[in-house]
């Protein structure tokens, strides 16, 4: 009778729950028998993809939602049976808007009118004209978002606009942040094409001939969704199918390798032994856990650093509001002086995520730029979040419902250097088979960026299990 593995996978975040979800699944559909532990060090699942509901409102720990770009994401949704859950974002979540010179001004969507708009300067619109003549960088060296978008498109344009897009999705500098590492295809796009604008008159031209859509320099326009009951409904979910499997108040303090390619994972009044590892926890924590195992790997990943984030849920009535909010919401530049990274329109994304004539205003705090938010009291976030919906989009009165999320080590930061410590974790997971790491540290911070992490584990996996298989029955 085959030998029964034990795999042990660290985290309970969405990585982790996907990849001991998948990692179970795929060994079944090999006739592998696995003996299954996930081990979570919080008192609860999740992570940071949590749903909390507060007097009607649909408040989100962390991610709002996922695109439907990335195929590893939807076929989770399909395997674990919350597809018919999914829920679309409005098509005005399409408009999107710049806070800029004291008043919200609309992104424009297409390349008319955008230099049609007054969203930037003249002077800007001529120098980001002047992209097409640019000569692609020849060399391989890592460079950072704003060296790339002063580069290319003008320091007016990298200031205003490059600045707070990055800001908002990753809470992150520009100056700091390695473009390879977060906007890849951009790096694609110019060593292929030339540059941004011949790439997407490129794209544009195989999308006519195809009959399709081009979309933005990322390819076809994606979609935002989330599920009815918000985003926590994922991880939830997946925890359900594990059950028991699942172990909260487990924190692990370290791993250590044992004869015959297994391994031992410590935890706080408890050992397990293992076939095979997957550390799906920050990466700040795998270096404390492998430093046993490899000293150069753990340095690596204690350097990945982690930027601040606030979530400051307000809910308001429509008659506080001195704007309509049909869109998506409104990012703001540094240069503004305003401490709001951006504010996230709710439920005018994802109707339904406020009751009838009430209004959530999702408000990001903190981040690279601003670390020292987490000295705040949650009082004084309140009302700082307050007077910048006050500034920004015209609010009065005291909102209705009050709500935040507080994450000191909120998104890892994809530094200069980033895929060089990265690729050091992969080196580490060649030389020693069984032993992985997986998150939203490494290759992506979005739920698609953790799920399709999960399937590329998984499969490292149980091909593991499978070739451990074949060996005992020689």
């Amino acid at each position: 009778m085959p030998e029964t593995r034990r795999v042990v996978v660290i985290g309970g975040g969405i990585a982790g729950l996907a990849s001991a979800y998948l990692a179970r699944e795929l060994a079944e559909e090999r006739g592998i028998e696995i003996e299954l532990t996930v081990l979570e060090a919080g008192p609860r699942h999740g992570g940071s993809t949590r749903t909390n509901l507060v007097e009607g409102y649909t408040c989100e720990w962390g991610p709002n939602g996922f695109l439907d770009n990335e195929p590893a994401t939807l076929e989770l949704v399909e395997r674990i049976g919350i597809t018919g859950e999914l829920v679309k974002a409005d098509k005005d979540s399409a408009n999107r808007y710049i806070f800029h010179g004291g008043r919200m001004r609309a992104v424009p969507t297409k390349p008319m009118a955008f230099l049609l708009s007054d969203i930037l300067p003249l002077h800007a619109k001529i120098r980001m004209a002047r992209e097409f003549f640019i000569a692609a960088k020849q060399d391989e060296s890592d460079e950072t978002v704003d060296d790339f978008g002063r580069r290319r498109l003008g320091n007016t344009f990298a200031e205003l606009m490059l600045d707070p897009m990055v800001s908002g999705i990753f809470a992150g500098n520009t100056k700091e942040l390695s473009l390879a590492a977060v906007f890849p295809k951009m790096v694609e796009m110019e060593k292929e094409y030339g540059g941004l604008f011949k790439a997407m008159i490129a794209k544009q031209r195989v999308a006519k001939r195809e009959g399709k859509t081009a979309g933005g320099p990322g390819g076809p326009n994606a979609v935002l969704h989330t599920f009815q009951a918000g985003m926590g409904r994922l991880t939830d979910r997946l925890a359900e199918l594990l059950g028991e499997t699942l172990k909260v108040n487990a924190q692990v303090q370290h791993v250590a390798q044992r004869e015959h390619g297994r391994f031992q994972v410590v935890s706080e009044g408890a050992t397990f032994e293992a076939d095979a590892v997957v550390i799906a926890a920050p990466s700040h924590a795998a270096a404390k856990m492998i430093q046993g195992i490899d000293i150069g790997v753990s340095k690596a990943l204690a350097a990945i650093p982690y930027a601040p984030v606030d979530v400051v849920c307000h809910g308001h009535p429509d008659s506080h509001l001195g704007h309509p909010l049909k869109g998506f919401g409104v990012l703001i530049p540094r240069s503004e002086g305003i401490r709001s990274i951006g504010c996230l329109w709710s439920d005018a994304i994802f109707p339904g995520q406020a009751a009838k004539g009430y209004r959530l205003l999702r408000t990001m705090m903190g981040g690279a730029h601003d670390p020292a938010i987490q000295s705040l009291s949650t009082d004084k976030l309140h009302l700082t979040a307050s007077a910048d919906h006050v500034r920004v989009m015209g609010v009065h009165g005291k909102p209705t419902m009050s709500w935040v999320s507080r994450f000191k080590r909120g998104i890892a930061q994809y530094t200069v250097g980033h895929m060089d410590r990265v690729k050091k974790s992969e080196q580490l997971e060649n030389d020693l088979p069984g032993l992985y790491f997986a998150g939203a540290s490494y290759r992506g911070v979005s739920i698609n960026g953790c799920a399709k992490d999960a399937v590329r584990v998984s499969n490292l996996l149980v091909d593991r299990l499978t070739a451990m298989q074949r060996e005992t029955s020689l």
